[in-house]
């Protein structure tokens, strides 16, 4: 796994890590892990950032709260604070904190707390830090669509990311670039996620799009930050793959964070 990844290049990566000094400067978010329910089957995790100086510059907060079993969120949708107006005034922290208290029932309902392990990660994602704005784009060029997660109960060598076309209800045609061939009228980009055992054959589709959602807008190109794994006692282990996905926003790429969940067996 390393030594693949110790070909990407490394002026890069240190571009990257000066630059998420000046993280305020872009729309890409960072998150947060938040951690499982003790039996498993809630994940929640918080992305947050600040939006295209173009559109408002405001703080904002998303905190995602999933219900492993169907990989859907609690409440048919995330906590979500965020002021997109000309006039907003909300700084980042105002955000997280109005978020953090929106879902403190939810969480204490569910007992979810920091439990369960990171078994790989893309340390290129950064995922921790709002990457400025000039280098959005060059992240998601050196972003990597397989993870190798440490060997474990699941007995996966490999999560791979496949780039496919899937039905969209909006016009996404822009989002394309001119390599693209093929029909991709009332498409847009989604994805598969595909596990591989220590033979390095398929054994599980933990994702595949039938349709993307208009919430993505019209994603650009999607990659693998990191996974995590629990296992409560008595049941089966469930893990958790963070997907980044890259979308044009006001200005240039938006970074955001999708989590998919599941059992592996």
């Amino acid at each position: 796994m390393f030594a693949r990844r110790s070909l990407l290049p490394s002026f890069l990566a240190v571009l990257l890590a000066i630059s998420t000094g000046a993280a305020q400067a872009g729309d890409a978010a960072a998150r947060r892990i938040i951690g499982f329910s003790p039996d498993g089957v809630y994940f929640a995790f918080e992305q947050y950032g600040t939006l295209d100086a173009g559109a408002s510059d405001s703080g904002w907060s998303e905190i995602d709260i999933i219900d492993t079993r169907t990989d859907e969120f609690v409440g048919g949708k995330p906590i979500l604070v965020v002021d997109a107006s000309e006039e907003a005034t909300l700084t980042l922290e105002q955000a997280r904190a109005q978020a953090a208290v929106r879902a403190a029932p939810v969480l204490a309902r569910y007992a979810i707390a920091s439990r369960g392990d990171q078994t790989a990660s893309d340390k290129f994602t950064f995922p921790g830090e709002m990457i400025a704005y000039n280098d959005i784009s060059r992240l998601e060029q050196v972003s990597q669509k397989w993870l190798a997660p440490l060997y474990g109960e699941t007995g996966i060598s490999t999560i791979q990311l496949d780039q496919i076309l899937a039905a969209s209800t909006g016009d996404c045609s822009a989002s394309f670039d001119a390599a693209r061939q093929g029909d991709t009228s009332g498409k847009a980009l989604g994805f598969r996620l595909t596990l591989q055992g220590q033979d390095s054959k398929p054994f599980k589709i933990l994702h595949e799009d039938k349709a993307v959602p208009g919430s993505r807008n019209c994603p650009t190109s999607y990659s693998l930050s990191e996974s995590y794994e629990f296992t409560p006692a008595g049941k089966p282990a469930v893990i958790v793959v963070l997907v980044q996905r890259f979308s044009q926003g006001f200005e240039g790429r938006d970074r955001r964070f999708l989590a998919v969940t599941g059992q592996p067996r």
